[in-house]
């Protein structure tokens, strides 16, 4: 981009960041103990490097043994996952799961994250713009299959406990 301008991936980047140390901490506190109940392992896939990770971690809580880092996109783009400026920024579905969450529980999470947000540019720029999702495996048969449609449009934790009931 040309000088004086943003770069819009550097700035999703951000967003996307928040919002995933959200979820991940909503993952852990939230459906994890579930799925243990259930005796389904819990396996996050995200951008970025091995030292990032450990940050995210640090952050989060998440347990370190069930995060996977992809720093070469592998994993999302064999998913074929969401991603664009169309799929984050401008997208109207963005600001409206925002408003859910806000009216759920004011956003309990997302502000508990805030305070200790630190600005992160992932490996590939592009990244900033990839949407994530959620599959559920039964050995090799993925018999739930979620795409984020937008950024911070995660899949609701019920809806992932009743796909593992149900199967």
């Amino acid at each position: 981009m040309g000088r004086g301008r943003y770069d819009l991936r550097g700035l999703a980047a951000q967003l996307w960041v928040i919002l995933l140390l959200e979820f991940a901490i909503q993952l852990h506190r939230d459906l994890k103990p579930q799925l243990d109940a259930r005796g389904c392992k819990l396996l996050v896939v995200s951008i970025g490097t091995a030292a990032r990770a450990k940050d995210f971690v640090e952050e989060t809580k998440f347990p370190a043994e069930l995060l996977l880092a992809d720093p070469e996109n592998v994993t999302y783009d064999a998913l074929e996952f969401y991603k664009g400026a169309a799929r984050t920024f401008f997208n109207p579905a963005t600001p409206f799961y925002i408003m859910d969450r806000l009216e759920k529980d004011s956003a309990a999470d997302l502000r508990e994250v805030m305070p200790r947000w630190k600005p992160w540019i992932p490996p590939k720029l592009e990244q900033g713009l990839q949407q994530g999702g959620v599959f559920v495996f039964k050995g090799k048969e993925a018999f739930l299959e979620h795409y984020d449609e937008s950024t911070g449009a995660h899949i609701a934790l019920e809806d992932i406990v009743l796909s593992i009931d149900s199967a």
